[in-house]
């Protein structure tokens, strides 16, 4: 049996590295120009057609033409810390003034809508889940609301009201002036009230936290990937909110959070002059986090120019597990491409004593009749693969328009990224489900007794995952599993969800199953107290998600066995009373459980396998609900 398992674990884990979910890349294999200081002039080029490439002269690399602005039209990206990709890549937002953001394709680029339901605080400020493809975060304009938004369902829901989290501070509502991205597990954001105080809050706990700052400066520390260092006006903050390090920077300029080839957090920045010690000046100079030490990854200690005007980078290579990967462009001061720098577009990996900084293209963008928009504002994918930048294309066209272009890298071209699959799962548990309002109860999370991470690492699931409390509305956890057929043994992925009040489930690391599965798959849903259910059948990916609804149809099931139990009102919810304890799953709701409950009796505001109403309360209601279900057993194979 435990060799069966890990064989199948092992084939799984084939197909995921073949799909691309390990994605560890040298991103400079295939390009010609490699920590080369040589002068490589822009020449003459036309502007390509709308999604038609070009190849650059100077350094051989693909640029595509991504938007089609009319004459003086500006479609841009939103700026260059904040990811334009989704997880995936299979959906982009670019933004076109006087209209709003749009929805593109993240592959073939075509456009898909506006998002003209969304009012974000600020047009930079909306925040691509950096593992659900379907997610989005943004602060509603007006209101404080801090919203999680599905791009497919267009559904909103607010995770919480800034404002009605600080009690010292009234007034203005902001996450500053200087905004990054979220942490890398979409758990902190920073945010500001008024300029007087700063704070961060972490979703999955609720926790949130007033930073020890003297001056706020319109600038609330922004959360680094780990989610535990900030980063605030040349100064590093930690998870208490107190100053950890004062990093060698002069003064604050254009910057992006992400991490270096070592895994650490790390603030990449131009500096025009040097640090208070000395040294760290170029175009660009990554700080460690951790440690406070800095080192330059473009400077004119390695044969560069002084640093270039206009210089913005992108570390957002999330996806690209060979960290420390940042794509950057520089304006120049002579705004024609000739001279090293000038106008060009590069990526680079900061790994001291081997940096590597490859120079990708000219984006041909001279701002004079655009001023702001028409910086190009480089963005990287999440897996490093292609780069994102406005140009209102010099030559004939200059000044015409400021459309999108995307430099298709060769490490793309040869191995593009495949859509994930999601997941639209829902499903009942009887024990908190309440027929009159059509909602189950989130008692155990508004009395904070909801485990903060998954429950299953214990037997008699021992699944190991490391999903942590990321969403709201929640009922309980539950384990989900795919499988290829009925047995047990054909099991392809599990992953721990959040389920909401609703029924259907939040996955806090949705993207389990290999992008290129063409079989369909028998879907299995645990609770710690209620029995297990299975799809009667095998379910396929349809457009790219695997969707079914527990709630709608009895679940497998023989004519001896049970599958669902059918309420008055029509609903299937899981059967309450099966109280999983022990080595082995029972599958079977029996004098076992009540022996369970019997030793939990009395017991309240704790997170108890033996509170089958999930109240946080063990009383002789639960044996109530265990009476009503004794004898009911399930024939899903275990």
């Amino acid at each position: 049996m435990i060799i069966k398992y890990m064989k199948t674990k092992t084939i799984l884990v084939l197909l995921l590295l073949c799909a691309g979910y390990g994605y560890a890349q040298d991103l400079s294999v295939g390009l010609s120009v490699i920590n080369d200081t040589g002068n490589y002039p822009m020449q003459p080029k036309a502007k390509p057609a709308y999604l038609d490439t070009i190849i650059d002269p100077s350094f051989g690399t693909t640029i595509r033409r991504i938007s089609n602005a009319p004459a003086g039209g500006i479609i841009v990206p939103m700026y260059s810390t904040v990811q334009a990709w989704n997880a995936d890549e299979s959906l982009m937002i670019v933004y076109e003034q006087g209209t709003g953001h749009r929805l593109l394709d993240g592959m073939s680029y075509q456009f898909i809508r506006y998002l003209s339901d969304l009012q974000p605080d600020d047009l930079e400020q909306i925040f691509w889940d950096f593992n659900d493809p379907a997610i989005l975060y943004y602060l509603e304009s007006g209101s404080d609301d801090f919203i999680r938004y599905n791009v497919n369902t267009q559904n909103k829901q607010i995770l919480v009201n800034l404002d009605d989290l600080v009690t010292n501070c009234t007034g203005s509502i902001s996450m500053g002036n200087d905004v990054q991205m979220m942490s890398w597990d979409s758990d902190v954001i920073s945010f500001r009230c008024n300029n007087d105080r700063a704070y961060y809050y972490r979703i999955s706990t609720g926790v949130v936290r007033e930073f020890n700052l003297s001056n706020v400066s319109y600038t609330a520390p922004m959360p680094g990937p780990s989610g535990n260092l900030f980063y605030h006006r040349t100064d590093v903050y930690n998870a208490n909110g107190n100053l950890s390090a004062e990093l060698n920077e002069n003064s604050t300029e254009h910057s992006c959070l992400g991490k270096l080839a070592n895994g650490d957090d790390a603030h990449f920045a131009i500096a025009f002059a040097q640090g208070p010690e000395g040294g760290c000046i170029g175009d660009i100079i990554a700080h460690n986090m951790v440690t406070g030490a800095c080192f330059p990854v473009i400077s004119q200690s390695q044969g560069y120019n002084y640093p270039q005007s206009g210089t913005h980078i992108s570390a957002l290579a999330h996806k690209n597990t060979q960290s420390g990967w940042m794509a950057a462009s520089m304006m120049g001061y002579e705004l024609d491409g000739s001279t090293l720098l000038d106008q060009e577009l590069v990526i680079a990996r900061a790994e001291e004593g081997n940096v590597k900084v490859c120079r990708i293209g000219h984006h041909r963008s001279d701002e004079n009749e655009y001023n702001y928009w028409g910086e190009p504002h480089a963005v990287i994918s999440p897996t490093g693969t292609r780069v994102l930048f406005g140009s209102d294309w010099s030559g004939a066209e200059d000044g015409q328009s400021v459309d999108c272009y995307v430099v298709e890298l060769p490490s793309f071209t040869n191995n593009p990224p495949v859509a994930e699959i999601g997941l639209d799962i829902c499903v009942l548990l009887e024990g908190s489900y309440d027929p009159a309002t059509g909602l189950m109860s989130n008692t155990l999370e508004t009395l904070n007794l909801l485990s903060p991470t998954q429950p299953y690492n214990m037997p008699p699931w021992n699944y190991m995952g490391a999903e942590t409390l990321s969403s709201s509305n929640n009922v309980d956890w539950v384990l989900v599993s795919f499988r290829t057929g009925t047995d047990a043994e054909s099991e392809i992925a599990q992953t721990a969800g959040l389920l909401q009040r609703d029924g259907c489930i939040y996955f806090p690391n949705e993207n389990v199953l290999p992008s290129n599965l063409t079989v369909p798959v028998y879907i299995v849903v645990e609770h710690r107290n209620h029995l297990v259910a299975m799809t009667p059948q095998a379910v396929d990916v349809v457009n790219n998600t695997l969707t079914y609804d527990f709630r709608t149809a009895n679940s497998y099931g023989t004519s001896s066995s049970y599958g669902q139990k059918q309420l008055p009102t029509g609903e299937w919810c899981l059967y309450a009373g099966d109280i999983s304890s022990g080595s082995l799953k029972s599958y079977d709701i029996n004098g076992a459980d009540k022996a369970t409950w019997l030793t939990s009796n009395g017991l309240f505001d704790d997170y108890l396998p033996a509170d089958l109403n999930l109240n946080g309360d063990v009383n002789g209601n639960d044996k109530a609900v265990w009476l009503s279900n004794n004898g009911v057993f399930s024939s899903v194979p275990k």
